[in-house]
């Protein structure tokens, strides 16, 4: 391998007690090439190098350090989400996956905002309600994970200052009109809604309450207003169904009935582990799962990924 030639002038004045002369005159010596950079074997499985520092030529004479966390992905692997088909005279639901391919959030849990997409040439001006309205035209919000504490949000998202106090903030799910930074003004009110009883195993519906915004005539948002963020278990099927109400331009209202969000994580799963499989191979390492959830894995650093299986299954048979 060739020796790269050092990208920095390194005439500097670092003083170094080896390098003076006689005359206390500071001799820096001058650079020349850098040695090669050293092999950097795969960091693991959500793991990536943190740059080394250089030294005062610009060279570098090892990998980092390796940190792994739940935030760090690969941005090449991608898990888009089949948008739903929509023949709605008004406005299309939209699902954005905030977590990546089921990683990255609540263990077990797939993070996802519900936006609503204003259709071109309506004269619409903005989104103020989401309502339900008896029993064909009901609103529910399904079973969704709640984080415990004092800084959880039931309506209009949660400041990033907050976030910054607790990141599992990032992932509570909440209802809203277009504002997701928190709802600092009180711009959004409830009815007919008791959110004490939404938790990660109960959804809540209403046929004669609503979520709005307290001027109606207030424009919260341009052409996509995000209504809700729910984090849902990955091994259930969710829907989202609200009705939603609007201003138009020319002072009229509009109304648009029975919008259904259908989120299911399974189809986002990068790797499928079967739910009587106790020990998975992630191409990597070998990892305890329990009803297709890893537990533990264990901290290998492989040159080469293999193909993911399991290795165990619940009846003590190796393989398949």
């Amino acid at each position: 391998m060739e020796n790269i030639a050092c990208p920095l002038d390194c005439i500097s004045g670092i003083h170094n007690e080896d390098n003076e002369d006689n005359g206390n005159n500071i001799i820096t010596p001058s650079c020349g090439l850098c040695p090669p950079p050293p092999p950097c074997p795969q960091p693991g499985p959500d793991c990536n190098y943190i740059p080394p520092m250089v030294d005062r030529c610009g060279c570098t004479y090892d990998c980092g350090m390796v940190t792994c966390g739940e935030d760090i992905f690969d941005p090449t692997e991608d898990c888009p989400i089949d948008q739903i088909d929509c023949m709605n005279e008004f406005v299309c639901p939209k699902v954005t996956e905030i977590t990546h391919c089921n990683e990255g959030g609540i263990r077990g849990y797939t993070t996802y905002q519900l936006s609503l997409i204003i259709q071109p040439n309506k004269q619409i001006k903005n989104i103020y309600a989401l309502f339900g309205e008896g029993d064909n035209h009901l609103m529910y919000f399904p079973p969704a994970n709640q984080i415990d504490g004092p800084f959880n949000s039931n309506l209009g998202g949660i400041s990033q200052d907050i976030i910054n106090l607790d990141r599992d903030l990032i992932y509570d799910s909440w209802i809203t009109i277009g504002i997701t930074n928190g709802d600092k003004n009180n711009e959004l009110s409830t009815i007919g809604i008791d959110f004490n009883q939404w938790s990660n195993t109960q959804g809540i519906s209403t046929t004669n309450g609503a979520v709005f915004s307290m001027d109606p005539e207030n424009i919260l948002s341009k052409n996509e207003y995000t209504i809700a963020q729910l984090t849902v278990p990955n091994n259930r099927i969710s829907t989202f169904s609200a009705n939603v109400q609007g201003r138009k331009i020319d002072g009229g209202s509009w109304k648009e009935y029975n919008i259904n969000f259908v989120l299911d994580p399974s189809k986002l799963s990068k790797n499928i582990i079967p739910s009587h499989c106790l020990i998975w191979y992630d191409g990597c390492n070998l990892c305890n799962v329990n009803n297709g959830e890893i537990i533990l894995c264990t901290e290998n650093m492989c040159l080469l990924d293999g193909n993911p299986e399991c290795r165990v299954y619940d009846d003590q048979t190796p393989g398949h």
